[in-house]
């Protein structure tokens, strides 16, 4: 048998009771040390303003699992984009990615930046909104939770996305944002 059989077998049995695995598959990738997160706060984001967050996949194919955001107030809109062309990575933030399973030295290939120097945006991939929030009648400036990527998106190896967010709320707001991706290691 192959050294990929003999592992994908003897992950097929939980390591204590020596049962068959049937947990779903994202907690599966998390128990194998094959699930990252980030997450990070932004304060005084001007109007206007737009923040790029740059994804450079390794050699494998990343699983997109999960993209969260929430803002202290809304006209925001959050773009998606493959194939994004650069002249500069901007400020690395691989460091800000940790393994959910605090057990495992499992690292992950998908890299992250902050601020790149975009010279072309490549292929719009996905649109959200988070609906403008105000100070007029029947409208409240309370924050929102709210923006993402709808479902799993699987990311191709080799290769770069970006994720846009851009402020058109008419005021400087702070935000919060989240990713939480596996990389499939057999």
């Amino acid at each position: 048998m192959s050294n990929l059989t003999n592992r994908i077998l003897e992950q097929s049995f939980d390591s204590v009771t020596h049962s068959l695995s049937v947990t779903d598959q994202v907690h599966r990738m998390n128990h194998l040390g094959m699930m990252f997160h980030a997450s990070g706060k932004v304060t005084g984001m001007v109007n206007t303003n737009v923040d790029d967050f740059m994804f450079i996949t390794g050699a494998k194919a990343v699983h997109f699992q999960r993209l969260h955001f929430d803002f202290g107030r809304g006209d925001i809109d959050i773009l998606s984009y493959e194939d994004t062309l650069v002249s500069g990575n901007g400020s690395d933030m691989t460091s800000l990615i940790f393994n959910q399973n605090r057990e495992s030295t499992a690292t992950p290939l998908l890299a992250m930046y902050g601020a790149p120097t975009v010279t072309d945006v490549g292929t719009l991939l996905h649109t959200s909104w988070v609906p403008p929030t105000g100070t007029g009648t029947g409208q409240s400036a309370d924050g929102i939770s709210g923006g993402g990527n709808g479902e799993e998106w699987l990311l191709k190896p080799n290769s770069k996305y970006m994720i846009r967010i851009t402020n058109n709320s008419g005021a400087t707001i702070d935000y919060r944002w989240e990713i939480v991706f596996y990389e499939p290691d057999f």
